[in-house]
């Protein structure tokens, strides 16, 4: 049966949101393609004519997908604080499966490699491309050790191992 170019479309954007999804969920290696497939509703033949690169070429375009929503929400931040508070709170704790990609998908992502660790790298990049603005150092070298250093510290809470119940310590940040 053919599919119109938008059904495919629509089939190829319904696969990105769920791997985006079940990727920090259960990991990249959790998730198979036909478990994926059937989360909406496609074949692993549908899979295979969206993605005929496979699993690596999914796995790249989904890892690009989770950085967006985070790309969108620091965009226009003025300040550190502001990012700190919009990307700090209680929805992204309750719905961590649809957060940040750097504590959810890094270890998966330096066991995977290639095509899948060039989209993560160009992810942090952009991330830190969008702190450039908000941090000032003295030297070019300083001011990227800085973001980067920022960049950690708004991460580091979503990777650690305790369940975070509350945001109270977000004010240190």
């Amino acid at each position: 049966m053919k599919v119109t170019k938008e059904k495919a479309a629509a089939n190829k954007e319904a696969i990105l949101t769920a791997a985006s999804r079940l990727y920090r969920e259960k990991g990249i290696d959790g998730i198979g393609i036909g478990e994926l497939s059937r989360s909406v509703g496609l074949t692993h033949g549908g899979f295979y004519g969206q993605f005929p690169g496979g699993k690596e070429q999914l796995a790249s375009e989904a890892v690009t997908r989770t950085f967006e929503t985070t790309l969108r929400n620091w965009q226009d931040a003025k300040s550190i604080p502001e990012m700190v508070g919009r990307y700090l709170t209680q929805k992204h704790l309750d719905n961590w499966t649809e957060g940040c990609p750097i504590p959810a998908l890094a270890v998966d992502v330096a066991r995977t490699g290639g095509s899948v660790s060039q989209s993560f790298t160009q992810g942090v990049e952009r991330l830190i491309e969008i702190l450039m603005p908000l941090v000032e150092g003295a030297t070019q070298e300083e001011n990227f050790s800085k973001r980067s250093r920022s960049l950690h510290q708004l991460q580091g809470p979503w990777s650690s191992p305790v369940r975070w119940t509350s945001l109270s310590w977000r004010s240190r940040f």
